[in-house]
């Protein structure tokens, strides 16, 4: 604790007088001259329901980023553009991580992804249909969450993004314990605007473009329609090195045999191909009742790859076996665990023996087993596992004031977020020489809906300066996640199924008996009130109370205050508790894929539902919410009309955080489950069975600052913008069999505890507008995470450097209406240091895979638009 307070408040005092302080400047008054930098002096509709409140009048922390701090840069993906402007935010990048490699997780103040609630124009965005189950990249706060699709939203529909840096579960429901992310989207009448983007990475791959188009029409005199599609590519990167088995097997079959031109393995981005469309819409009926809606759909096609699988299933002589399978063109042999009732079976069911035996009179039998993998893949496979994603979300809603003064906003909401599989290159061995090479795994979708009314009555009270602001309103809203089994060749049992294994390899099907629909309901009603008890004093309490069908009821309160001692400065405080449900995904998921071992081998690894009979013989208990408790004490100082600084301090602490259950299933576990009527529990031998618990406890406290000033400059405007997060996290109170010693290492460390970004943004009023920013990320650890044999073993642990990253942009207009634009980023070409683990090393990896700023190196791009 002493050396979070010396390391961040130093920081703070540091920054805060190398740039002075003070208010930002609106928009010089001056009409000749016309500035491109958005500065924003709009009203906030995130943190307080009381009308005409500005980011500087908050009684907790509000951040607000404008279109252009989000179009305007080389990632035209939300998810990667907040992380890029807003240290609080992170991300990274999950080259081998089944879904979680296209469905990125955001997070928030470095708690999990789905413990930010997400809003649209003030209403709760839909979670994706992804549980993220793997550890990706290793062991960090993503395992098990359910979270929104950032980049569902295409960044041209958005007018601003209002980030709400404070526990706000008494004001908006279950998820808000780090905060809340509102996303306004553009309500424009009239005028257009087109774009179009082009770049790649400095290697020369990873090539990106982006077509996208704005456009707002009126609705008479009384109404709008603003429309968005944008579509784009994104090419995948190459950035690891030959594995060293590959090279071996591509030595004696050739090397044009072994997938990915003989790497076996590739490490980078994958394939991505996009379509958006957002509409937002609103009409006034009469002076006070106005009709509003809006409507998204996303098309995301992605495609990426896995571990490499050698020619041969048995890891223990692999080498050995390989070698001498290469003597052999059929790929013909009988593992030492071939039972010989195996290959009597083959032929007492009447299969056809060339799907799975060729005949060798040295065999007792008269017959070897076929191993099919080798027979179609003689220099080994690499799958390659993708998703069709379409997300489709609707919001329709009529608002008004009546003549009491009372405002009210009725709203309906509906949504479905659909992932669709495929795998590619893969084969489900246990069909022998019957087994298709692609397949389609199944379908989960994630489905939303509610009902939500508000009200909000100024109430004048004469011991107050200003009318008590009332907020009162009810939620009623409905989950249901839904599980599509996969193809018949993704999910059969073969005859060889105990030699070779079960279901298209590298990611099963989902079976039969996991399809299904599985809902959770809850009814929510709040209160919220705030009140000025004088001209320097402001205070707000909320208290909502939810009900939920699977998890019972929950009251969660929320007390802010602020004191203004002058115009230059301010205090302000919170405090309050949280919560967030786990979803029905979360209850229900039922997964079978595959993870590297510390000897590069695979183990299947099996995520069950609670209330599965698997999970219900090891041990599994019915979940409870997460529950927090958060606090927050800032300033706000503006000693100069030129500058504002920000800065806030945050202590959370979280209970019954859900996390996986591990078990490997030996011997004994199988007589249990075989006892429990678990059929084929042999076939679970050697494998990871692991279901979600309430598994540990933790406390997350850090220092936000963020100081903007801005200057006059040859006859222009510079904005200087710094923004520095500090955080650092503690686990405690842990579960058995759930989170081991090294994944609280990096719980605690993968992610670097200094983040900053520094910005200069220049606008010359004519023909030359660009920034320059700064982002550096602070000195990071990570283990070996489930690559290492021992998990409570943290010796081995490898210290990352941090690293300064560049990005520069320079936009030139010609003839007012037309823009190009240059930029690149990370343009030094900054490296993450080596990775320091060795299993990761032999699959190929180079750069540190936990890299916080990625692995793809410095990147250029070519932008022109048009506005009319």
């Amino acid at each position: 604790m002493n050396n979070f307070n010396k390391n961040a408040l130093s920081f703070a005092v540091a920054a805060a007088m190398l740039i002075p302080a003070g208010q930002v400047m609106a928009q010089s008054d001056d009409e000749s001259t016309n500035y491109d930098y958005e500065v924003i002096e709009e009203v906030i509709a995130t943190g307080t329901r009381k009308a005409g409140v500005l980011p500087t009048e908050t009684l907790s922390p509000v951040d607000v980023l404008g279109s252009a701090n989000l179009s305007e840069q080389g990632s035209f993906d939300l998810t990667d553009s907040l992380s890029k402007i807003a240290p609080s935010f992170n991300t990274q990048r999950f080259p081998i991580a089944d879904g979680t490699a296209f469905i990125r997780p955001v997070t928030l103040r470095n708690l999990s992804p789905d413990q930010t609630l997400v809003l649209v124009n003030g209403t709760r965005r839909h979670r994706s249909a992804l549980v993220n189950l793997q550890l990706a990249p290793l062991g960090t706060n993503n395992q098990g969450a359910q979270a929104v699709d950032f980049s569902a939203i295409p960044s041209a529909a958005i007018a601003r993004v209002e980030v709400l840096r404070d526990g706000a579960s008494a004001q908006y429901g279950s998820d808000a314990i780090a905060g809340v992310v509102n996303v306004i989207l553009k309500d424009d009448a009239e005028g257009v605007s087109l774009s179009a983007q082009t770049g790649e990475y400095f290697e020369g791959d990873g090539t990106r473009t982006s077509l996208a188009a704005n456009a707002g029409f009126g609705l008479g005199d009384n109404g709008f329609v603003n429309a968005t599609v944008e579509h784009s590519t994104a090419d995948k990167t190459w950035r690891g090195a030959a594995r060293p088995d590959a090279e071996f097997v591509g030595s004696v079959v050739g090397v044009d045999q072994v997938p990915l031109d003989g790497l076996g393995q590739r490490w980078g981005d994958p394939d991505v191909e996009t379509t958006k469309l957002f509409i937002n819409t609103g009409y006034d009926l009469n002076e006070s009742v106005e009709l509003y809606g809006n409507f998204g759909y996303s098309d995301n096609s992605t495609i990426s790859d896995f571990f490499y699988r050698g020619p041969v299933l048995d890891p223990e002589h692999e080498f050995e076996a390989r070698a001498t399978l290469q003597a052999d063109a059929d790929g013909d042999f009988m593992p030492d665990n071939a039972p010989m009732d195996l290959v009597n079976s083959i032929l007492g069911q009447n299969l056809d023996p060339a799907d799975y035996l060729v005949a060798d009179s040295n065999s007792p039998s008269g017959y070897v087993l076929r191993n099919p993998i080798y027979t179609q893949f003689p220099g080994g496979y690499n799958p390659q596992f993708g998703a069709d994603i379409v997300d489709i979300s609707a919001v329709v809603g009529a608002r008004g004031e009546l003549a009491s003064g009372m405002t009210w906003d009725l709203r309906a909401r509906t949504a479905e977020n659909e992932v669709t599989y495929v795998l590619k290159d893969s084969i489900n061995p246990s069909l022998g020489l019957l087994s298709p090479t692609s397949f389609n795994p199944g379908t989960l979708t994630q489905q939303e809906t509610s009902v939500n009314a508000d009200f909000v009555k100024p109430i004048e009270v004469a011991a107050l300066a200003t009318p008590l602001n009332l907020a009162f309103g009810a939620e009623w809203r409905d989950e249901t996640y839904k599980i599509g089994a996969g193809d018949e060749a993704s999910i059969a049992v073969g005859p060889t199924a105990a030699v070779f294994g079960v279901g298209s390899d590298g990611f099963q099907g989902f079976p039969t008996e996991a399809e299904g629909s599985y809902s959770s309901e809850s009814m929510a009603a709040y209160v919220d009130l705030e009140a000025d008890l004088s001209d320097q004093f402001t205070v707000g309490a909320a208290l909502r109370f939810e009900d939920y069908d699977l998890f019972g009821s929950t009251a969660n309160w929320k007390l802010s205050a602020r004191y203004d001692f002058s115009e230059a400065f301010a205090l302000r405080a919170t405090a309050n508790t949280g919560f967030r449900a786990p979803t029905p995904g979360q209850v229900n998921t039922l997964n079978v894929t595959t993870t590297a071992n510390p000897d590069g081998s695979l183990t299947p690894s099996g995520t069950y539902p609670v209330d599965h009979p698997v999970a219900q013989v090891l041990g599994a208990q019915a979940l409870d919410p997460e529950e927090s408790t958060s606090f927050t004490l800032g300033a706000v100082i503006n000693p100069l009309a030129n500058t504002s600084v920000t800065i806030d301090y945050y202590n959370i602490d979280i209970e019954d955080r859900l996390a996986l259950r591990n078990n490997t299933i030996g011997a004994d576990e199988v007589d249990l489950l075989t006892s429990a009527g678990v059929a084929d529990a042999n076939l679970l031998l050697n494998s990871n069975v692991n279901y979600f618990t309430n598994a540990f406890d933790s406390t997350v406290r850090g220092i936000d600052l963020a100081v903007t000033s801005d200057f006059d400059l040859a006859g222009g405007l510079l904005v200087v913008d710094l923004r520095h997060n500090f955080n650092e996290q503690e686990v405690t109170d842990i579960a058995p069999n759930t989170v081991n010693a090294t994944r609280v290492f990096d719980f605690e460390n993968q992610v670097p505890n200094q983040r900053s970004t520094l910005t200069f943004d220049y606008d010359s009023g004519g023909m030359l507008q660009g920034y320059l920013r700064f982002n550096r990320y602070g000195d990071w650890q990570s283990t070996g995470g489930q690559l290492e044999a021992d998990g409570n073993d943290t010796s081995n642990a490898t210290r990352y450097s941090g690293e300064i990253l560049t990005d520069i942009e320079a936009r030139f207009t010609i003839a007012e209406n037309y823009t190009v634009a240059l930029g690149g980023e990370n343009i030094f070409d900054v490296k993450a240091d080596d990775e320091g683990n060795g299993t990761l090393q032999f699959l190929g990896v180079r750069q540190a895979l936990t890299s916080p700023f990625g692995f793809n190196g410095g990147f250029w791009y070519l932008r022109a638009s048009a506005d009319f």
